[in-house]
Protein backbone atom coordinates (compact mmCIF):
# COMPACT_ATOMS: atom_id res chain seq x y z
CA UNK A 1 0.00 0.00 0.00
CA UNK A 2 1.51 3.70 -0.90
CA UNK A 3 1.95 6.61 1.87
CA UNK A 4 -0.27 9.10 1.92
CA UNK A 5 0.93 12.71 1.37
CA UNK A 6 1.71 13.63 5.50
CA UNK A 7 3.66 9.76 5.29
CA UNK A 8 5.16 11.38 2.48
CA UNK A 9 7.09 13.84 4.87
CA UNK A 10 5.88 16.71 2.44
CA UNK A 11 5.92 19.63 4.63
CA UNK A 12 3.80 21.59 2.47
CA UNK A 13 0.90 19.28 3.44
CA UNK A 14 1.31 19.25 6.73
CA UNK A 15 1.04 23.23 6.68
CA UNK A 16 -2.03 23.05 4.63
CA UNK A 17 -3.63 21.05 7.12
CA UNK A 18 -2.28 22.62 10.10
CA UNK A 19 -3.93 25.72 8.58
CA UNK A 20 -6.88 23.68 7.69
CA UNK A 21 -7.92 23.37 11.59
CA UNK A 22 -6.74 26.81 12.39
CA UNK A 23 -8.81 28.19 9.85
CA UNK A 24 -11.91 26.55 10.77
CA UNK A 25 -15.03 25.18 8.70
CA UNK A 26 -16.51 27.22 5.43
CA UNK A 27 -19.37 29.28 6.05
CA UNK A 28 -22.55 28.22 4.71
CA UNK A 29 -21.61 26.39 0.84
CA UNK A 30 -18.50 28.21 0.16
CA UNK A 31 -15.29 26.10 -0.02
CA UNK A 32 -12.19 27.46 1.21
CA UNK A 33 -8.46 25.73 1.75
CA UNK A 34 -7.50 22.85 -0.40
CA UNK A 35 -8.24 23.39 -4.11
CA UNK A 36 -6.31 25.88 -6.49
CA UNK A 37 -9.02 28.78 -5.84
CA UNK A 38 -11.22 29.23 -2.59
CA UNK A 39 -15.07 29.12 -3.79
CA UNK A 40 -16.81 32.59 -2.43
CA UNK A 41 -20.75 32.68 -2.64
CA UNK A 42 -21.39 36.04 -3.64
CA UNK A 43 -25.27 36.95 -2.57
CA UNK A 44 -26.41 34.29 -4.16
CA UNK A 45 -25.32 35.74 -7.87
CA UNK A 46 -22.68 33.23 -9.60
CA UNK A 47 -19.64 31.25 -7.30
CA UNK A 48 -16.90 33.48 -7.13
CA UNK A 49 -13.00 32.05 -6.80
CA UNK A 50 -10.61 33.57 -5.26
CA UNK A 51 -6.93 32.63 -5.17
CA UNK A 52 -3.35 34.04 -4.20
CA UNK A 53 -0.26 33.05 -5.52
CA UNK A 54 3.38 34.31 -5.85
CA UNK A 55 6.79 34.68 -7.62
CA UNK A 56 9.91 35.30 -5.53
CA UNK A 57 13.32 35.80 -7.04
CA UNK A 58 15.59 32.49 -6.72
CA UNK A 59 12.73 29.99 -6.59
CA UNK A 60 10.53 31.49 -8.92
CA UNK A 61 12.25 33.01 -11.67
CA UNK A 62 16.41 33.64 -12.41
CA UNK A 63 16.73 37.39 -13.68
CA UNK A 64 19.59 36.41 -15.06
CA UNK A 65 17.50 34.51 -17.75
CA UNK A 66 14.07 36.09 -17.11
CA UNK A 67 13.04 39.72 -18.30
CA UNK A 68 11.20 42.01 -15.67
CA UNK A 69 8.16 42.28 -18.07
CA UNK A 70 8.44 37.93 -18.29
CA UNK A 71 8.43 38.04 -14.17
CA UNK A 72 5.25 40.02 -14.33
CA UNK A 73 3.44 38.06 -17.34
CA UNK A 74 4.04 34.95 -15.19
CA UNK A 75 3.12 36.76 -12.02
CA UNK A 76 -0.46 36.70 -13.35
CA UNK A 77 -0.50 34.20 -15.36
CA UNK A 78 -0.23 31.34 -12.64
CA UNK A 79 -3.13 33.14 -10.87
CA UNK A 80 -4.96 32.64 -13.89
CA UNK A 81 -4.03 29.17 -14.21
CA UNK A 82 -5.19 28.33 -10.84
CA UNK A 83 -8.51 29.92 -12.07
CA UNK A 84 -8.88 27.87 -14.99
CA UNK A 85 -7.96 24.13 -12.58
CA UNK A 86 -11.49 25.24 -10.69
CA UNK A 87 -13.18 25.87 -14.52
CA UNK A 88 -13.05 29.51 -13.63
CA UNK A 89 -12.53 32.47 -15.76
CA UNK A 90 -10.06 35.62 -14.35
CA UNK A 91 -12.45 38.46 -13.42
CA UNK A 92 -10.28 40.85 -11.11
CA UNK A 93 -6.66 41.24 -9.73
CA UNK A 94 -4.92 43.25 -7.16
CA UNK A 95 -0.68 42.89 -7.50
CA UNK A 96 1.70 43.32 -4.99
CA UNK A 97 5.32 43.78 -5.65
CA UNK A 98 8.63 44.16 -2.48
CA UNK A 99 12.29 44.93 -3.75
CA UNK A 100 11.86 46.38 -7.09
CA UNK A 101 13.41 49.84 -7.99
CA UNK A 102 11.62 52.34 -10.07
CA UNK A 103 13.02 51.09 -13.71
CA UNK A 104 11.93 47.32 -12.63
CA UNK A 105 8.53 48.57 -11.45
CA UNK A 106 7.83 50.28 -14.97
CA UNK A 107 9.21 46.83 -16.81
CA UNK A 108 7.60 44.32 -14.22
CA UNK A 109 4.00 46.46 -15.18
CA UNK A 110 4.60 45.66 -18.71
CA UNK A 111 4.56 42.02 -18.36
CA UNK A 112 1.53 42.29 -16.01
CA UNK A 113 -0.42 44.83 -18.22
CA UNK A 114 0.36 41.97 -21.32
CA UNK A 115 -0.80 39.37 -19.09
CA UNK A 116 -3.80 41.39 -17.92
CA UNK A 117 -4.97 42.23 -21.41
CA UNK A 118 -4.52 38.55 -22.39
CA UNK A 119 -6.76 37.07 -19.98
CA UNK A 120 -9.55 39.83 -19.42
CA UNK A 121 -8.57 40.25 -16.58
CA UNK A 122 -7.76 44.19 -14.98
CA UNK A 123 -5.73 44.86 -12.27
CA UNK A 124 -7.73 46.75 -9.99
CA UNK A 125 -4.66 47.79 -7.31
CA UNK A 126 -2.53 46.75 -4.98
CA UNK A 127 0.84 47.76 -2.88
CA UNK A 128 4.58 48.45 -3.21
CA UNK A 129 7.14 47.51 -0.80
CA UNK A 130 10.91 47.70 -0.29
CA UNK A 131 12.69 44.17 -0.02
CA UNK A 132 15.57 41.87 -0.25
CA UNK A 133 14.67 40.21 -2.88
CA UNK A 134 12.43 40.80 -5.67
CA UNK A 135 8.68 39.40 -4.87
CA UNK A 136 5.45 39.60 -6.86
CA UNK A 137 2.33 38.49 -5.24
CA UNK A 138 -1.09 38.72 -7.15
CA UNK A 139 -4.62 37.71 -5.61
CA UNK A 140 -7.06 37.22 -8.29
CA UNK A 141 -11.19 37.04 -8.32
CA UNK A 142 -13.08 34.65 -10.78
CA UNK A 143 -16.18 33.85 -12.20
CA UNK A 144 -17.40 30.60 -13.29
CA UNK A 145 -20.11 32.17 -15.62
CA UNK A 146 -22.80 29.68 -14.01
CA UNK A 147 -21.06 26.73 -13.65
CA UNK A 148 -20.34 24.17 -11.20
CA UNK A 149 -16.82 24.81 -9.60
CA UNK A 150 -14.41 21.89 -10.39
CA UNK A 151 -12.38 20.47 -7.39
CA UNK A 152 -9.54 17.84 -6.98
CA UNK A 153 -11.78 15.40 -4.86
CA UNK A 154 -14.18 14.21 -7.79
CA UNK A 155 -12.96 11.74 -9.23
CA UNK A 156 -14.37 8.42 -9.37
CA UNK A 157 -13.17 4.62 -10.49
CA UNK A 158 -13.34 4.11 -14.04
CA UNK A 159 -13.04 8.01 -15.06
CA UNK A 160 -11.14 8.64 -17.83
CA UNK A 161 -7.86 11.26 -17.14
CA UNK A 162 -6.99 13.84 -19.32
CA UNK A 163 -3.92 16.64 -20.03
CA UNK A 164 -4.77 19.51 -22.17
CA UNK A 165 -1.04 19.32 -23.79
CA UNK A 166 2.28 17.70 -24.04
CA UNK A 167 4.50 17.93 -20.60
CA UNK A 168 8.09 19.25 -20.29
CA UNK A 169 8.27 22.36 -22.56
CA UNK A 170 9.34 24.38 -19.18
CA UNK A 171 11.71 22.44 -17.81
CA UNK A 172 13.64 21.70 -20.91
CA UNK A 173 13.47 25.57 -21.41
CA UNK A 174 14.91 26.04 -18.38
CA UNK A 175 17.64 23.28 -19.08
CA UNK A 176 18.50 25.21 -22.42
CA UNK A 177 18.81 28.83 -20.73
CA UNK A 178 20.86 27.75 -18.26
CA UNK A 179 23.58 26.47 -20.77
CA UNK A 180 22.90 29.03 -23.04
CA UNK A 181 20.96 32.74 -21.94
CA UNK A 182 20.48 33.47 -25.65
CA UNK A 183 18.24 30.09 -26.62
CA UNK A 184 15.36 30.80 -28.24
CA UNK A 185 12.67 28.99 -29.39
CA UNK A 186 8.83 27.09 -27.97
CA UNK A 187 10.40 25.76 -24.95
CA UNK A 188 12.09 29.16 -23.67
CA UNK A 189 8.83 30.82 -24.71
CA UNK A 190 6.60 27.97 -22.57
CA UNK A 191 9.47 28.82 -19.62
CA UNK A 192 9.29 32.26 -19.63
CA UNK A 193 5.69 33.02 -20.80
CA UNK A 194 3.63 30.35 -19.48
CA UNK A 195 0.00 30.29 -20.56
CA UNK A 196 -2.87 29.57 -18.02
CA UNK A 197 -5.51 27.31 -20.30
CA UNK A 198 -8.49 28.66 -18.96
CA UNK A 199 -10.48 28.04 -22.04
CA UNK A 200 -9.84 24.81 -21.96
CA UNK A 201 -10.52 24.74 -17.74
CA UNK A 202 -13.90 25.90 -18.57
CA UNK A 203 -14.77 23.66 -21.41
CA UNK A 204 -13.44 20.52 -19.03
CA UNK A 205 -15.94 21.94 -16.52
CA UNK A 206 -19.30 22.54 -19.11
CA UNK A 207 -18.22 18.74 -20.34
CA UNK A 208 -18.55 17.08 -16.61
CA UNK A 209 -15.25 17.07 -15.80
CA UNK A 210 -15.22 15.08 -12.20
CA UNK A 211 -11.58 16.47 -10.65
CA UNK A 212 -9.16 19.10 -12.04
CA UNK A 213 -5.57 20.78 -11.11
CA UNK A 214 -2.96 22.33 -12.94
CA UNK A 215 0.14 20.88 -13.49
CA UNK A 216 2.54 23.64 -11.81
CA UNK A 217 4.54 21.48 -9.66
CA UNK A 218 4.51 18.28 -12.55
CA UNK A 219 2.48 15.52 -13.14
CA UNK A 220 4.26 13.14 -10.97
CA UNK A 221 3.53 15.26 -7.99
CA UNK A 222 0.06 16.82 -9.23
CA UNK A 223 -1.36 13.45 -9.86
CA UNK A 224 -0.89 12.30 -6.72
CA UNK A 225 -3.01 14.93 -4.78
CA UNK A 226 -5.78 14.08 -7.10
CA UNK A 227 -5.70 10.92 -6.18
CA UNK A 228 -5.33 11.36 -2.22
CA UNK A 229 -8.35 13.96 -2.35
CA UNK A 230 -10.25 11.43 -4.40
CA UNK A 231 -9.59 8.68 -2.69
CA UNK A 232 -8.72 6.70 -6.27
CA UNK A 233 -5.64 5.64 -7.83
CA UNK A 234 -4.84 6.30 -11.69
CA UNK A 235 -3.40 3.94 -14.11
CA UNK A 236 -1.66 5.88 -16.92
CA UNK A 237 -0.80 4.38 -20.17
CA UNK A 238 1.29 7.13 -21.60
CA UNK A 239 2.81 10.49 -20.08
CA UNK A 240 2.56 13.06 -23.73
CA UNK A 241 6.34 14.57 -24.18
CA UNK A 242 6.81 17.70 -25.52
CA UNK A 243 9.25 18.04 -28.55
CA UNK A 244 12.71 18.40 -27.10
CA UNK A 245 11.43 17.19 -23.46
CA UNK A 246 13.00 14.44 -21.60
CA UNK A 247 10.63 11.56 -20.42
CA UNK A 248 11.60 13.19 -16.78
CA UNK A 249 11.06 16.29 -17.52
CA UNK A 250 7.04 15.82 -18.35
CA UNK A 251 6.62 13.56 -15.19
CA UNK A 252 8.49 15.62 -12.79
CA UNK A 253 9.53 19.04 -14.45
CA UNK A 254 6.74 20.89 -12.93
CA UNK A 255 5.97 24.63 -14.90
CA UNK A 256 3.79 23.30 -17.92
CA UNK A 257 0.67 24.67 -16.16
CA UNK A 258 -1.57 22.37 -18.60
CA UNK A 259 -4.75 21.26 -17.10
CA UNK A 260 -4.95 17.41 -15.75
CA UNK A 261 -8.54 16.49 -15.01
CA UNK A 262 -10.49 13.38 -15.32
CA UNK A 263 -14.18 13.03 -16.75
CA UNK A 264 -16.74 9.77 -16.58
CA UNK A 265 -17.35 10.30 -20.62
CA UNK A 266 -14.55 11.41 -22.99
CA UNK A 267 -17.15 11.51 -25.77
CA UNK A 268 -19.15 14.52 -24.19
CA UNK A 269 -15.00 16.03 -23.10
CA UNK A 270 -14.22 15.91 -26.86
CA UNK A 271 -17.73 17.22 -28.12
CA UNK A 272 -16.98 20.23 -25.61
CA UNK A 273 -13.51 21.41 -26.52
CA UNK A 274 -14.70 20.87 -30.42
CA UNK A 275 -17.44 23.52 -29.75
CA UNK A 276 -14.79 25.94 -27.86
CA UNK A 277 -12.56 25.93 -31.02
CA UNK A 278 -9.86 24.10 -28.89
CA UNK A 279 -7.35 21.88 -29.55
CA UNK A 280 -8.37 18.01 -27.87
CA UNK A 281 -6.75 17.05 -24.95
CA UNK A 282 -4.85 14.03 -24.73
CA UNK A 283 -6.31 11.15 -23.02
CA UNK A 284 -3.44 9.26 -20.91
CA UNK A 285 -5.11 6.99 -18.36
CA UNK A 286 -7.94 6.27 -15.86
CA UNK A 287 -8.94 6.20 -12.51
CA UNK A 288 -9.02 3.13 -10.30
CA UNK A 289 -9.89 1.85 -6.89
CA UNK A 290 -6.40 1.54 -5.57
CA UNK A 291 -6.37 4.96 -3.22
CA UNK A 292 -3.31 7.10 -3.65
CA UNK A 293 -1.45 4.32 -6.09
CA UNK A 294 -0.38 5.80 -9.27
CA UNK A 295 0.88 3.54 -12.44
CA UNK A 296 2.43 4.23 -15.36
CA UNK A 297 2.08 1.17 -17.76
CA UNK A 298 1.82 -1.33 -14.78
CA UNK A 299 4.85 0.62 -12.43
CA UNK A 300 5.08 2.69 -10.20
CA UNK A 301 4.72 6.07 -10.95
CA UNK A 302 7.02 8.15 -8.42
CA UNK A 303 5.32 11.52 -6.76
CA UNK A 304 7.88 13.82 -8.58
CA UNK A 305 7.86 17.31 -8.83
CA UNK A 306 8.74 20.59 -7.31
CA UNK A 307 7.61 20.49 -3.49
CA UNK A 308 7.39 23.55 -1.32
CA UNK A 309 9.52 22.74 1.39
CA UNK A 310 9.08 24.44 4.47
CA UNK A 311 11.23 24.72 7.42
Amino acid sequence: MSEGPKEQGNKELAFIGRLESLLGHPVGNEHWIGDDAAVLDASGHDKVLLTSDLVIEGVHFDRSISSPQDIGWKALAVNASDAAAMGGRPWRCVVCVAGANSDDLDLLYEGLLEASAAYGCPIVGGDVSDGALLVVSVALLATTEGATPVFRSGARCGDALFVTGPLGSSAAGLRELLSDKAARGPRIEAHRRPKARVDEGMAAARSGATAMIDLSDGLGLDLHRIAWASGVGFDLDTVPVFDGATHDEAIGGGEDFELLFTAPNEKDVRAAFHAAGLRPPIAIGRATRDKGVCTLSGAPLEALGYSHEIS
